[in-house]
């Protein structure tokens, strides 16, 4: 496995949902800026839109596909319902993740995956099954690298030992401050990576929003907690704090937060959510 650019392109914009209305012309623009800057790393989910940000993304990054890292996540299946919005449950089971790994390397057009994680933990499937699964399935060639998401350090401790994981992905961002230690301590003794998601907190962490901006039903923000009443504004009166801090350092909030992150102990690479080639530049500049 080559060595992950410090920034990872978010792709679940491409899914085209939760996120507002976006342009998906812009991101195809923004995932070249990237290929340009020198990002190698890209991340989606089978779930992201249903299938259709894995297969945005390959189409969009083309024959760059083999040459930079896909990470994709499983164990989410879904049904629509009669209202046209999906019905999505967990399921780790070894025939349903073995399906996910499937139809990520159809939708990416890869014959193997570099980064394959198991999106959330399933209570109702032992560990045991669900990570023997992904052993048999590198063994086979499909997948590179074996990943876990969301994971507790309990569960992670269980799944090692059913097989080798290269990588976790977690939220990690100033608002929730640092990494538990034992965590920390677990990845060091065990030679996992750790991926930064959520660094910017759902975009609270851009600056850019206020007491009285609203959202539109199709954006998650509309109806997460976050930004929501006395928890929205007490994380207002944080980001202002944050942009005197970064305003020292001569860098944005945003910049500021993903510097953060990866100042954190293991954390190899931050996901950031990229809509515009602009964003994708001012993220990038927070690491030059």
């Amino acid at each position: 496995m080559k060595k992950l650019s410090r920034i990872c392109f978010g792709s679940e914009p491409l899914g085209g949902a939760d996120w507002g209305d976006v342009d998906i012309g812009d991101i195809k623009k923004a995932i070249h800026t990237a290929l340009d800057l020198g990002v190698n790393f890209f991340d989606t989910a089978g779930v992201y839109g249903l299938g259709l940000s894995e297969e945005r993304l390959s189409k969009m990054l083309g024959t760059h596909r083999h040459n930079v890292v896909i990470a994709t996540k499983g164990g989410l299946s879904w049904n629509l319902n009669n209202v046209g919005r999906a019905s999505i449950r967990k399921d780790s089971s070894s025939s349903a993740i073995r399906k996910d790994v499937e139809s990520s390397l159809r939708r990416l057009r890869l014959e193997c995956l570099p980064i394959f994680y198991i999106h959330w933990p399933d209570q109702n499937v032992p560990l045991s099954e669900t990570f023997g699964e992904l052993d048999r399935m590198r063994d086979e060639g499909k997948i590179e690298s074996v990943g876990c998401s969301n994971f507790s350090v309990s569960q992670m401790k269980v799944a090692l030992s059913f097989s080798k994981i290269k990588y976790t992905q977690l939220p990690v961002n100033i608002l929730n401050g640092a990494l538990d230690a034992s965590l920390v301590d677990l990845c060091i003794k065990n030679e996992i990576g750790i991926v930064a998601y959520n660094v910017l907190a759902n975009g609270l962490l851009s600056g850019k929003y206020h007491k009285d901006s609203t959202f539109p039903k199709n954006d998650r923000r509309s109806h997460l907690p976050l930004f929501r009443g006395k928890m929205y504004h007490e994380a207002l009166e944080s980001v202002e704090s944050l942009k005197l801090r970064a305003s020292s350092c001569n860098m944005s909030t945003s910049q500021y937060s993903i510097n953060w992150a990866l100042s954190q102990p293991s954390v190899l690479s931050a996901i950031v959510g990229i809509k515009t080639p602009k964003q994708m530049l001012d993220n990038w500049s927070a690491i030059i």
